[in-house]
């Protein structure tokens, strides 16, 4: 009976939790294994310190170990991966753990953890973390040589590196990619013993018909125009994509290659808030909403009870915007104009000393305190606390005709602030140069980039105060 091959998501996933699970077993037991080589081998008669503590200590490193191992990549596709790579990203992962430990335990007094211990402990992390993704490495090598796993690859072009690359994937089947074939940029110009699968023009309907999972992108010079097309089409269809640099690239550098069998490729990322990254940002959204809502109650009451006071007409003043995808949202601020504000005019900017602003809701500007109902946008998943700030439909129709590349902010949910925000690009500003902030939020997202961009929100906050 011929037994059933893994496809390629169930493979990444199973050696994916693969290498967590084995990651988190020696991690713990790293310290555990340094504790009785120090105690029970070489000192059987030295004072014995609580086994409980260290328990703790093996817990915290555990859990910085796979951080930084996500942070470097470890947790990532490890096809074609030399040992030396994973020896050398592992001693990177747990030096910067054992930093991260050292600078928690300088706030913890109340216990002297013993330091031939944990130098021991971080020595046996590194080798055996090291020796245990080798272990797993070689069965995922095997497994792919027969079949399971495997990538449907087109490549895209006749480029510098192209037989190069033809010549790598069929001399190394462990790399688990199944070349369907490649298009060319011009009829009659086969160059390769694989299949060739049609020309440029075709791609789209390509990888719908072949079922493709990656592509590779090594078109000749006079075709690099084609590079966003491609690359925007792989983020819609959600496949990967790699770019093949030319000399000039790979000269002016610096850029964050990828060898696959010693072919330097750029791994193109496309939309970084996706799968366990948009949870990880959604959950982030949800505690710190429900936290500030919860905290900031008494002061949004004295807010409503002073714009009720002053001016007559509601509290709140919702206005549709477009968010994710072109969805619209209606977004919530605290009033701060006359409720006939736009009644002759119709929607525009606002302006500094705006007669239309009310003596409170001028303050309110002045600390972005209109902004603080936003949170329940954010609680209730229409907006993010951190992306591109949305804009008026009105305003949206325009840019897009005007501005290249405006409507890729709305790949990503709207956020209360933004990169471009704490830039000083707010109100009536470059819209141009909004956008360009925004796509670079957009591409280098981390969670790391959104706390602080929310720290530099509040500092502005704090200084407006100060003036």
């Amino acid at each position: 009976m011929r037994r059933r091959k893994l496809s390629a998501p169930v493979f990444c996933v199973a050696f994916t939790a693969v290498y967590l699970v084995v990651d988190i077993l020696i991690s713990f037991a790293s310290i555990e294994i340094a504790y009785f080589v120090r105690l029970d081998l070489f000192a059987p008669g030295l004072y014995r310190p609580s086994k409980e503590n260290y328990l703790i200590l093996e817990a915290i490193f555990t859990i910085l170990i796979v951080y930084f191992n996500k942070q470097n990549g470890l947790y990532m596709p490890q096809r074609g991966q030399a040992a030396i790579d994973i020896v050398f990203n592992v001693l990177k992962s747990v030096l910067y753990s054992s930093l991260a430990l050292l600078a928690l335990l300088f706030f913890y007094r109340e216990f002297s953890y013993a330091r031939l211990i944990m130098l021991a402990g971080v020595l046996f992390a590194v080798i055996l973390i090291s020796l245990g993704r080798i272990v797993v490495g070689s069965i995922e090598k095997a497994m792919l040589r027969r079949g399971h796993g495997q990538k449907r690859l087109l490549i895209i072009g006749t480029g510098g590196a192209f037989k190069t690359i033809v010549a790598r994937l069929a001399h190394n089947p462990e790399l688990g990619f199944h070349v369907v074939g490649y298009l060319e940029e011009e009829s009659g110009k086969e160059l390769a013993n694989i299949p060739l699968a049609g020309n440029i023009d075709e791609i789209e309907e390509l990888i719908i018909l072949k079922d493709i999972d990656i592509l590779i992108v090594t078109l000749e010079p006079e075709y690099h125009y084609l590079m966003k097309q491609i690359v925007d089409l792989c983020d819609r269809r959600r496949i990967e994509c790699m770019l093949a640099p030319n000399m000039m690239e790979l000269l002016v550098g610096p850029r964050m290659y990828e060898e696959v069998c010693g072919v330097p490729l750029i791994r193109v990322h496309g939309i970084r808030m996706r799968g366990v990254n948009a949870l990880v940002k959604r959950a982030m959204d949800i505690v710190v909403s429900a936290a500030a809502l919860i905290i900031l109650a008494p002061l949004l009451l004295i807010i409503a009870v002073i714009i009720r006071i002053e001016s007559p007409g509601p509290v709140f003043y919702s206005q549709k915007r477009v968010g994710l995808d072109g969805s619209i949202i209606w977004m919530i601020k605290f009033r701060s104009m006359r409720t006939d504000a736009e009644t002759n005019a119709g929607p525009g900017w606002s302006a500094e000393g705006d007669a239309r602003v009310t003596r409170f809701g001028s303050f309110l500007r002045k600390f972005s305190l209109d902004e603080l109902p936003q949170f329940f946008n954010v609680f209730g998943g229409g907006m993010s606390l951190v992306g591109p700030r949305p804009e008026r439909p009105y305003f949206v129709e325009k840019f897009d005709r005007d501005i290249p590349r405006y409507m890729e902010r709305h790949k990503v949910k709207s956020g209360m602030t933004g990169w471009a925000q704490v830039n000083g690009l707010r109100g009536d500003t470059s819209i141009e140069e909004r956008v360009r902030y925004d796509l670079y939020y957009i591409e280098n997202w981390s969670v790391w980039f959104d706390i602080k961009i929310m720290i530099l929100t509040i500092v502005d906050i704090f200084g407006e105060l100060r003036r």
